[in-house]
């Protein structure tokens, strides 16, 4: 169901990466068109190749977008959280999906009208000097999830999840996981098989798993991996 934009989530959007680079103006034209639908879990948005003409924001939640193999065994491409942007890349690519996505949880979603954001940037410097950057912002994080998933095995994939998630100046630590393990596990490139070797081979290093509790007992033994 859609519903109009409220205060807090106006705020969300406007704080974002790239509507907190416009001018109010750009900003106040932009907001015009949005609206708003919560998902439940698993609800998917949009799959691969479908023409899309919106441009998506998480204003609560998680989704994620991945890709399908032929056999049925789903790649996730990106996890994003409250704040992000995605499926701009449509506007310039045919409009249509590059990528399935789906929410993992019980989530919040903002639709943006591409036509208008389009026809904005056209005339407006400013509106398409923000996509650019939000574009090369987005390749470098699709360089980086590349780059790990060469270089890095799957205990050093996850030990470098954990190291992300605690204090810098703290030998030990514990934290809550954000989202569910098997979403988890795609977000890392991992099948859930896979991510649970890699905690059990990471116990040895100082980590403890409970449930969706990560306790870390020795930070360096896990930098040293």
């Amino acid at each position: 169901m859609n519903v109009q934009l409220s205060s807090n989530e106006s705020a969300i959007l406007v704080r974002s990466r790239f509507l907190s680079r416009l001018p109010q103006s750009a900003v106040e034209a932009i907001l015009k068109s949005v609206t708003v639908s919560t998902y439940e879990e698993q609800d998917v948005l949009f799959r691969q190749g479908e023409p899309i003409d919106d441009v998506f924001f998480v204003l609560s939640g998680i989704a994620r977008l991945y890709r399908t193999g032929k056999e049925g065994r789903e790649a996730d491409v990106a996890l994003l959280s409250k704040g992000e942007m995605f499926a701009e890349t449509a506007m310039f690519l045919g409009r249509r999906a590059t990528a399935s996505a789906a929410v993992a949880e019980r989530s919040v979603i903002a639709r943006l009208d591409g036509r208008k954001l389009r026809q904005l940037a056209a005339t407006d410097h400013e509106v398409a000097q923000a996509l650019i950057e939000h574009l090369c912002y987005r390749g470098k994080m699709t360089e980086d999830i590349l780059a790990e998933d060469r270089l890095l095995t799957g205990p050093q994939r996850v030990a470098s999840f954990i190291l992300s998630h605690g204090p810098k100046d703290s030998t030990s630590f514990s934290f809550r996981l954000p989202f569910q393990k098997n979403v988890l596990a795609g977000k890392l490139g991992l099948a859930p098989e896979g991510l649970s070797r890699a905690f059990s081979a990471l116990r040895q290093s100082g980590v403890m798993v409970k449930g969706r509790i990560i306790e870390v007992y020795d930070r360096h033994a896990l930098e040293r991996l």
